[in-house]
């Protein structure tokens, strides 16, 4: 009786878990939504250098890291940030949004300047003090 239970509860917290999280959006929707102005901000401030712009558009603990590694490097946050500018695409698409309660993940496809093929990241997002915060990201030469 008690496996039963336990079953029971794991498949509700299952059912639970995958009903609120909301369907991904299409490439059409995800362009236009908050998250994608958030990063299209994002991309700006990097491309900019601009450290306020960009601290105010990732969560708390980003500016603390860049300010460790900056640090580590001997280098300036401004430096870090003009780096992950350089590393950044020059043009990107947001192709798909998946929403998740206060966590968000967006598609992107980027292209950088004098590279033949672009680039395909998936860019986290959290909600912090009611804003969308641009998180981590990871990219790739390959589609998903």
């Amino acid at each position: 009786m008690k496996r039963l239970a336990s079953l029971a509860l794991v498949l509700l917290a299952t059912a639970t878990l995958s009903v609120s999280a909301a369907p991904p959006k299409a490439a059409g929707d995800a362009a236009g939504s908050e998250q994608a102005k958030v990063y299209a901000a994002w991309v700006k401030a990097v491309k900019a250098g601009d450290l306020a712009a960009w601290k105010k558009l990732v969560p708390a603990e980003a500016s603390q890291q860049i300010e460790a590694q900056a640090k580590e490097m001997k280098k300036t946050p401004k430096d870090v940030l003009d780096f992950l500018g350089a590393m950044s695409p020059d043009e990107n698409t947001v192709t798909g949004l998946t929403v998740d309660g206060t966590k968000a993940t967006l598609s992107v496809t980027g292209k950088t300047k004098g590279e033949p093929k672009p680039s395909y990241g998936k860019v986290e997002m959290i909600q912090e003090g009611g804003a969308w915060k641009v998180g981590r990201q990871s990219w790739s030469d390959k589609p998903e």
